[in-house]
């Protein structure tokens, strides 16, 4: 009987556990957009269209996430 008693407060503590934790997931918040990220470069999600994210790309720049400008340019092929 003591083994179903300490199975059944093992059960309990889990439970309460994973509340807990799932207690503290924040829900996203227009004003802080949502950064998926390594450690320089990410993607900030802006919107989602059904199960695809629409976002922009960003690198940190002095700790700060910011949207890189592209440049397009044709270099001359030079051979020696």
């Amino acid at each position: 009987m003591r083994i179903y008693v300490a199975a059944g407060l093992v059960m309990a503590a889990v439970f309460v556990a994973g509340f807990l934790v799932r207690a503290q997931v924040q829900a996203p918040n227009a004003s802080n957009p949502t950064v998926l990220s390594g450690a320089d470069v990410g993607f900030r999600i802006e919107r989602w269209e059904g199960d695809t994210p629409v976002g922009r790309w960003v690198v940190r720049n002095r700790g700060a996430w910011i949207e890189p400008k592209t440049s397009v340019a044709t270099r001359r092929v030079a051979s020696n």
